[in-house]
C-alpha cells in the first residue's frame, strides 16, 4: 500500500477507534480520521493525521471522505455499510475492513441483530476485499461503554446481585486486541472475503467477571443470587410503574443469553491471540488501557 495513500478510519473518535489511529498513527501511517466529534480525539493526536468531519449517510460528504484512500477501516456501526460501500465504489476503492458484532449471533429476534446482519451482508455483496471482524463485548479504557458501568457499580457497593446466580457466559475482548486483529486484516491478504469472530481466549461466567474485577481492584463484596423468576416480575411491575422502564424483557433474555465464540479462524489467519479477563482488566483499571 503506497505511503500517500491514507488508511480512511470511520468511526475515528470512538473507544476503539481512537486507539486504532493512534497506533497507526505510531506505526508512521498516513490516517484519515473520520469523525462528526474531532474533540474527542486527544488535540496532539489531531495535530498527526487528517481530520475529516463527514455524515456518512450523505453521499457527497461519504465521498469526500474516503476519496483517494487506500484503504477503509469501517468502525462505525455495520448498520452504515452501505453508505461506506457506495463512497467506495464511486471513488474506486476497493480494501474495506468493517467491524461488525457478535449480536448477530443471538437467538432472540431483535431490531439491533438484524441491523447488523443487514449490515453484513451489504459487505458480502458488495464485490470489495473486504473482510469483517465480528467483536463481542469490547472493555478497555473508561469510554467501553460496556464493562465500564459494570465496573463502577462492582466497585462502589458493598452488595451485588447476581441474576441467576452469575452462571451466564460471556466472552469479552479486550480493546487493544481488537486493534491488532484489526491492523492484521490490513496487511494480510489471507483475510479478504472472510468474516472473524474477535473474543477473548475463553468464555468466562458472570460470577467469574465480577469476582475478577474485585480480586484485581483488592476490594470485596457480598455477591447475592437473584432468581431469574424475581427479575422477570420487576420488569413486568417497571411497565406498569413507567412507559420508559430502565430495563426490557428482551434485555433479561439477552442478559441470560451465554455469549460463547469460536476464535479459531482468527487465531489461524490473524496471529490473534487476546488477554486473559483477568489481564485485561489489570490494565484497564491500571489506567494502561
Amino acid at each position: 500500500m503506497p505511503d500517500y495513500e491514507p488508511i480512511v478510519v470511520t468511526g475515528a473518535s470512538g473507544h476503539t477507534g481512537v486507539r486504532l489511529v493512534k497506533h497507526l498513527v505510531e506505526q508512521g501511517r498516513k490516517v484519515r480520521a473520520i469523525t462528526r466529534d474531532p474533540a474527542l480525539i486527544p488535540l496532539a493526536l489531531r495535530r498527526q493525521m487528517e481530520i475529516c468531519r463527514a455524515d456518512l449517510t450523505q453521499k457527497a460528504e461519504a465521498r469526500e471522505a474516503v476519496r483517494k484512500a487506500g484503504s477503509v477501516v469501517a468502525m462505525t456501526h455495520i448498520r452504515l455499510a452501505p453508505h461506506v460501500i457506495e463512497a467506495m465504489k464511486a471513488e474506486g476503492i476497493r480494501r474495506g475492513i468493517f467491524m461488525s458484532s457478535t449480536r448477530r449471533f443471538t437467538r432472540f429476534p431483535e431490531e439491533s441483530a438484524r441491523a447488523v446482519i443487514e449490515g453484513e451482508e451489504a459487505v458480502m455483496q458488495s464485490e470489495l476485499d473486504w473482510t469483517i471482524l465480528r467483536a463481542s463485548m469490547i472493555y478497555g479504557g473508561k469510554r467501553d461503554n460496556n464493562l465500564e458501568h459494570l465496573v463502577r457499580w462492582v466497585l462502589r457497593l458493598p452488595i451485588h446481585p447476581l441474576p441467576g446466580g452469575g452462571k451466564m457466559l460471556w466472552q469479552p475482548v479486550f480493546t487493544w486486541d481488537v486493534v491488532g486483529a484489526i491492523e492484521a486484516a490490513l496487511t494480510r491478504d489471507v483475510s479478504i472475503g472472510k468474516a472473524y469472530t474477535i473474543a477473548g481466549p475463553e468464555p468466562v461466567s458472570y460470577r467469574e467477571m465480577v469476582e475478577t474485577i474485585l480480586r484485581v481492584a483488592g476490594k470485596r463484596a457480598l455477591l447475592i443470587p437473584v432468581p431469574i423468576t424475581l427479575l422477570r416480575i420487576s420488569v413486568s411491575l417497571l411497565r406498569v410503574i413507567t412507559n420508559n422502564p430502565p430495563i426490557r424483557e428482551d434485555q433479561i433474555q439477552r442478559l441470560f443469553e451465554d455469549k460463547v465464540f469460536d476464535i479459531s479462524d482468527a487465531v489461524r489467519d490473524l496471529d490473534f491471540h487476546p488477554l486473559s479477563f483477568e489481564e485485561g482488566m489489570r490494565r484497564k483499571l491500571s489506567g494502561c488501557a
